[in-house]
């Protein structure tokens, strides 16, 4: 893993500027990214088609059909990488004011993911395989997910040729957790009858890394454009 990666999380500059005066009196280099030039309040922008041209692409947005156009030679950045999700459903049923665990469910699902980047903006478009049509990609259509997520990625890079392409998410993954723990989302839902003095509710906690995922490919192309 050769890439930079975020090693300590400030809550405000001054403890940011005392850390890298710390490292920098062991022989440490560092770079403070203040949080706000990752643009976190800004969503990425999602794609759900693209159209290819000899000099441009055009990129259509989910749910309303916009569209946006970009030439080749504007785009600087490919990211890359796995969104994971899992979900863990617990039914509990209450009676006579004990509880008691009546059924459990582990669900789990994963899908590829790139993020692009151009010259001219900050916010990533973003493609996620399982809501994408392959259809640009012509006669080198597939028919599975995965080797058409691969040919994509290959035409980008093939034709993107001033563009970067960055698959360390993989890699950087355990490091991340540091800095960036998945945090969990729990919901409870309301007690309801099921018979005779009893009365049953569900707990579902999802866990997913988009966020985390979006925190990274941000941060390489903050890092990108300054180097």
């Amino acid at each position: 893993m050769r890439e930079p990666l975020p090693a300590i999380r400030s809550a405000t500059v001054e403890e940011a500027s005392e850390i890298t005066e710390a490292l920098r009196a062991l022989g440490i280099e560092s770079t403070t990214v203040p949080s706000h030039e990752l643009y976190l309040e800004e969503s990425s922008k999602k794609i759900c088609a693209l159209e290819f041209s000899d000099e441009a692409l055009t990129a259509t947005l989910v749910g309303n059909n916009a569209r946006l156009a970009a030439g080749w030679d504007e785009l600087t950045l490919l990211v890359t990488g796995r969104l994971v999700l899992s979900r863990i459903e617990v039914e509990e049923r209450r009676r006579r004011g004990r509880k008691q665990t009546v059924d459990s469910r582990h669900l789990s699902a994963d899908e590829s993911v790139l993020d692009v980047y151009l010259a001219t903006s900050e916010i990533n478009w973003r493609i996620r395989a399982s809501n994408f049509d392959f259809s640009c990609l012509g006669s080198a259509k597939s028919i599975t997910t995965f080797e058409n997520f691969k040919a994509l990625m290959n035409v980008l890079r093939e034709r993107a040729i001033k563009a970067q392409f960055d698959d360390s998410y993989a890699q950087a993954r355990s490091a991340l957790e540091i800095v960036w723990p998945l945090e969990p989302q729990t919901k409870i839902g309301d007690w309801r009858r099921s018979g005779a003095g009893k009365f049953d509710t569900a707990t579902v906690t999802t866990t997913d890394n988009e966020d985390q995922f979006t925190r990274y490919s941000r941060l390489r192309h903050y890092l990108g454009r300054r180097a």
